[in-house]
């Protein structure tokens, strides 16, 4: 030992190692927390994709051997039961799909194909293909409909459209009607799709769009959902280009906007400027 203590020179180095240390500890510590908060909701994920899975599997094969067995009484009740096997297989198809692009999204291989499309037109066919899954909630489909042309990926902005839609059915009132539109905004082709629930704060908007993130809007109807759905949109949007944004709707809930870049109207006489649809 050195009688007196360190030279004084030391003593600086040591302090400064300590500190050092001390902060790297720290930052050991936070980004472990990160993890395990992260693994935990990626667990969470697993779980509710797999309730989503077994849910419409349940309902197709608990209608295919009341087919095969015959125990239909009526032609009526076979329609019926050839229509849920149908909605269900849809809504299968629609998480499957929400699953490989989120998976793609993770790995950085997700790619789009952007060619001029009537925007329109693909809105009307995504809300058609949605209307069985909103006729099942007693939800109302409404369309606002101005015709635009605008760059995009026909089957990326169908899978935004379905995911908007489900959202907004899902975080909205039985029986409530859900607005979708389109409209010129600047240079943009501007989607829109309404709800009539409760609305989203604004210190909440940012946060919406983040994979695993379900904020309690105290009206769900739907089951939990897979929590990937906003962030497929997210990715979906800023591939093209695009923007995504919440704000609220003239009725009160949330209207969940998407701006897509290069939009200009359809030159045609034969076709209207504005169509306002119920579904």
């Amino acid at each position: 030992l050195v009688i007196g203590g360190l030279p004084r020179s030391r003593l600086p180095l040591l302090v400064a190692l300590l500190l050092l240390t001390g902060g790297l500890a720290g930052a050991t510590l936070v980004q472990l927390r990160r993890e395990m908060r992260f693994a935990q909701q990626r667990a969470d994920w697993v779980s509710g994709v797999s309730h989503e899975l077994r849910t419409p599997l349940a309902q197709i094969r608990l209608f295919v051997e009341t087919l095969l067995l015959g125990r239909t009484r009526s032609e009526g009740e076979r329609r019926r039961s050839l229509e849920i096997i149908d909605r269900e297989a849809n809504r299968l198809a629609h998480l499957v799909e929400n699953v490989l692009h989120f998976s793609r999204g993770q790995r950085g291989a997700h790619r789009v194909h952007p060619h001029p499309i009537n925007v329109a037109s693909h809105v009307r066919e995504a809300v058609d293909a949605f209307a069985p899954l909103a006729r099942a909630r007693e939800v109302r489909l409404r369309t606002e409909l101005e015709e635009l042309v605008a760059p995009a990926d026909a089957d990326a902005l169908r899978q935004v459209l379905l995911n908007l839609l489900d959202n907004a059915v899902k975080y909205g009132p039985l029986g409530q009607t859900v607005t979708v539109g389109t409209c010129l905004h600047g240079a943009h082709a501007r989607i829109w799709v309404e709800d009539s629930g409760p609305g989203i704060p604004p210190a909440d908007r940012a946060r919406v769009w983040e994979p695993f993130r379900r904020l309690d809007r105290g009206v769900e109807t739907g089951s939990g959902g897979s929590g990937i759905g906003l962030a497929v949109v997210h990715e979906l949007v800023a591939l093209h280009g695009g923007r995504v944004g919440v704000e609220d709707g003239p009725g009160g809930g949330a209207r969940f906007v998407v701006d897509l870049p290069g939009a200009r109207p359809v030159a045609s006489p034969d076709v209207p400027s504005l169509e306002r649809v119920a579904v």
